[in-house]
């Protein structure tokens, strides 16, 4: 280490303001509208609801069995005019027993050519008396107009952002809630397939579900023992054929979308060349290394294929008791064949690299241990199951048994058999569940592998790479807004000539790994992901051929075949994942006061790019789409331990644990509470005198985790995935602190008062760090510059606690951590002792 200086607490340095967002109550961008006949149109939409309310006589004349019960309810799919969208928060009542309720929405594009056109896709749940509703709002939008605030007539239709885009209105086929991606396809009519429920929670889920549940029963459907619950949904698995859910779709009561289940179908080893049988390596491993693991030690919780924790190198880390399984009949063992894959994971997760344990002689002291929970059996698959209900188990059971060890859950397995490409599933929801502690009570940290490219299996030449690595989705569920996503570099590029002549590494030094997949195709309102990227090995090439079995191209860790083979090299976004978790779970041992928040906005924090994952780009003048890609390509770069764990006199980080209350109930409506104001411990004497021409990096991270309310809803403004978000502003050199008080929020004094200067000099800017519970950003200026820069505030933004009041939890308090350094490149500067005595000195006020 460059240091042995802890980070500096500075919980207590701020004050907290009123704060109003003027930008937060407002519904976006005003809508563009289609040209319309409004007689013609608004005769046509009002023939199209009045067919809709036939239906409703229809069905009461249809003849059910005596175990079928009807539900007093239709399903509408309202279609927009091409390049056109829809006023969808609109088509949704928040009322406590609603006439209409928005199910989901979908974009539809398609190409002609050269030209790409899209339109959307809304269904409401809508009762006859929602339906007469809408016949109302269609009438006024014949014959009425809007008026000013004058109360003139403005000869514009009343209701017309509702109507205007509006091309089609019918019943809702079964297909209208297929919401998985285009290259999902929908199951053949006749194919008995599981499917992913989602069904709306009502005030009397329990009735409702019993009576779904019958007339599912009632058609011949299997209905799965798991179940999901969210803030607005609840998820079952639910076996039929297209036809039969077809013809009960009425009986459907509260249906919201139809998803493909989560396979299981990700994980990756190579048994490569056994290393020899060198049964010294292994013992002078095992009498060098010292295990001190108790029930008050922090635990990584692997979620996995099973462990052989006989293996010398793992018995003092994973006993007997510690060993789960989802199915008695599997076992608790490594189920994975060519040398296992739960076992792998262990060895990185205890040991790192074995690599540097066995090449140096030095005593190893180890104060983590290990859990594992075997969700899968590749010689033994089970039948389809709830993964994130199976998840939410695996993470409880020992959570239950040892309820004093603290807790990084790594799961290693994922699914790329759906495409979600950023959009939440059941799983990385259930994930974002656990994460925030809605599932066990209290925050955890969990760590997920992005998912690995496949050259091999898919028989790919080298002239794919990297492209094929652009193109590769990072893996369900690794899109979960809390997880650590961690995604592949490599460092790995040595081959011995002699052993493997005329073969080289595929990826270069400091570069993407060949296994590492990205979010470069996400819609950029989901999170960047991965966050960091860690080793993940190599791959050889000979011309254009690719080779997976050269051993020095792996980190290497344990075979679950022991007494034969010991060792087996291991990689790739597993062994990435494993590699995360143990530096989380040696952070979480030496801050055990450190939240999991914290623990993995440090680890982001810490990190950086390679020159080669830069490949010559400044950062100062590159554009914002080069940042984007470096973003979602390598996330935030590889972590430093050094970093993470310590300062030098150098570099100075300073962190603070707080809970903020962003938005509040007013009488009946939800309005925007507190922003946290930091008056920063600053080393201003430092960066005026030493270092006022001299770069100073500053360096802001803010990581908190969100509560999940899936569902596809996602381009309705009332209808955000995660619950709040946070960000943060800085003060400029210019601007004191009344006026940056103002900038930040509008419930300052002197509202309409102007205030000048450049923007926050930001390398990523707020466009691209603002997505997801990560926010990280970089300012690089002179001591002079920065000396300035010592208040800080973390402020609100738009979530469903504040769009969604009949939830009830516009009052919730959160929980953040900010975490800020200061480094110099200037050695001989101290700036961490001065600020460590001021904030010993100084009572904040």
């Amino acid at each position: 280490m460059a240091g042995e200086f802890p980070h500096l607490t500075i919980d207590p340095f701020f004050k907290p303001h009123p704060y109003v967002y003027p930008n937060l109550d407002v519904q976006g961008p005003e809508l563009k509208l289609a040209e319309r006949n409004r007689a013609q149109h608004g005769a046509e939409i009002i023939r199209q609801l009045n067919s809709i309310k036939d239906q409703f006589e229809i069905d009461r004349a249809q003849q059910l069995p005596q175990n079928i019960v009807r539900d007093d309810a239709v399903y509408v799919e309202f279609i927009s005019d091409w390049d056109f969208s829809l006023n969808f928060d609109s088509f949704n009542s928040d009322a406590a027993t609603p006439k209409y309720q928005l199910v989901n929405i979908k974009k539809e594009v398609v190409k002609q050519g050269d030209e790409t056109k899209e339109r959307f896709k809304v269904v409401v749940m809508m009762t006859e008396g929602g339906v007469s509703t809408f016949l109302k709002k269609a009438a006024q939008y014949l014959t009425d107009n809007t008026k000013n605030r004058d109360g003139q007539d403005t000869g514009l239709p009343t209701n017309r952002n509702l109507i205007t885009n509006i091309e089609t209105i019918q019943l809702a086929a079964l297909q209208a809630f297929w919401s998985d991606e285009p290259e999902i396809p929908f199951p053949s009519e006749d194919e008995i397939v599981w499917w992913e429920v989602w069904f709306r929670r009502t005030d009397n889920d329990e009735e409702r579900s019993a009576k779904v549940f019958q007339n599912l029963e009632g058609i011949g459907a299997t209905i799965g023992q798991q179940t999901l619950v969210f803030p607005e949904h609840v998820v079952k698995l639910v076996k039929a054929s297209a036809r039969q859910l077809s013809g009960s779709l009425i009986l459907l009561d509260n249906l919201a979308e139809l998803r493909k289940p989560q396979q299981l179908n990700d994980f990756i080893t190579n048994r490569n060349i056994d290393l020899q049988d060198k049964q010294q390596w292994l013992e002078d491993l095992v009498n060098r290394t010292d295990a001190i693991f108790d029930d008050r030690s922090v635990v990584i919780c692997l979620l996995d294929s099973g462990v052989n924790n006989k293996h010398p190198l793992l018995q003092r880390f994973l006993p007997d008791n510690r060993m789960y399984t989802f199915n008695p009949a599997w076992g608790t063992n490594d189920s994975w064949e060519d040398g296992g894959h739960g076992t792998g994971m262990s060895g990185l997760s205890i040991y790192g690299d074995l690599t540097v344990a066995l090449s140096n002689r030095s005593r190893i002291k180890i104060l983590h241990g290990l859990e594992s929970y075997k969700l899968y059996n590749p010689a033994d698959p089970h039948d389809e199951q709830m993964y994130g209900a199976v998840t939410e188990l695996a993470c409880n059971t020992p959570a239950v048994d040892f309820p004093n060890n603290p807790r990084i859950y790594c799961l290693s397995i994922t699914d790329r058999s759906t495409a979600f490409h950023g959009r939440p599933s059941a799983w990385s929801a259930a994930i974002d569940k656990i994460a925030m502690g809605i599932t066990l009570e209290t925050p955890q940290l969990f760590v997920v592998s992005g998912g690995n490219v496949e050259y091999m299996q898919q028989h790919i030449d080298a002239t794919h790479f990297s492209s094929l690595n652009d193109n590769e989705s990072i893996h369900d569920p690794g899109q979960s807004y809390n997880a650590l996503t961690v995604g592949t570099y490599t460092r790995m590029d040595r081959i011995d000539q002699n052993t493997w002549p005329g073969i080289t590494a595929l990826a270069p030094n400091g570069g993407i790994a060949p296994s590492n997949s990205t979010s470069l195709f996400w819609d950029s309102i989901w999170p960047v992901k991965p966050d960091i990227v860690m080793e993940g090995g190599n791959l050889g090439v000979r011309g254009t051929q690719i080779m997976d079995n050269i051993p020095t191209l792996k980190p290497l860790s344990l075979d679950k075949e022991f007494t034969t083979y010991i060792f087996n090299p291991f990689g790739d976004t597993s062994g990435a994942a494993a590699l995360a978790s143990k530096m989380a779970a040696e952070l979480m041992t030496a801050y055990p006061h450190y939240w999991p928040e914290t623990i993995k906005g440090l680890i982001v924090h810490s990190a950086d790019w390679t020159g080669t994952m830069l490949n010559g780009i400044n950062l100062n003048t590159a554009k914002q789409s080069q940042k984007r890609s470096l973003l979602r390509t390598f996330g935030y770069g590889v972590p430093s331990a050094e970093k993470a764990f310590y300062n030098a006199k150098n570099s100075l980080t300073l962190i603070a644990q707080n809970s903020i209350q962003p938005y509040r109930m007013v009488g009946s409506s939800v309005k925007t509470n507190d922003y946290h104001l930091y008056d920063l411990p600053w080393p201003v004497d430092i960066l005026q005198n030493y270092l006022t021409e001299k770069d100073v990096k500053l360096t802001v991270t803010l990581s908190y985790f969100i509560e999940p309310n899936p569902g596809n809803r996602r381009y309705s403004n009332n209808f955000s995935y995660q619950s709040h978000g946070l960000d943060f502003k800085m003060i400029k050199p210019t601007e004191d602190i009344e006026e940056f008080k103002r900038r930040v929020s509008a419930a300052e004094e002197n509202l309409n008062a102007s205030y000048s200067g450049t923007e926050e000099p930001w390398l990523l800017k707020e466009g691209l760090r603002n997505k997801g519970g990560i926010k990280k950003d970089f300012i690089v200026s002179s001591g002079a510059d920065l000396a300035t820069r010592h208040t800080i505030a973390i402020y609100p933004k738009r979530g469903w606690y504040f769009t969604r009041k009949r939830l009830g939890l516009a009052d919730t308090l959160v929980r953040y951590s900010l975490i800020m350094s200061i480094e110099s490149e200037d050695l001989a500067v101290d700036i961490y002792n001065p600020v460590e005595q001021l904030i010993k000195n100084t009572i904040p006020v």
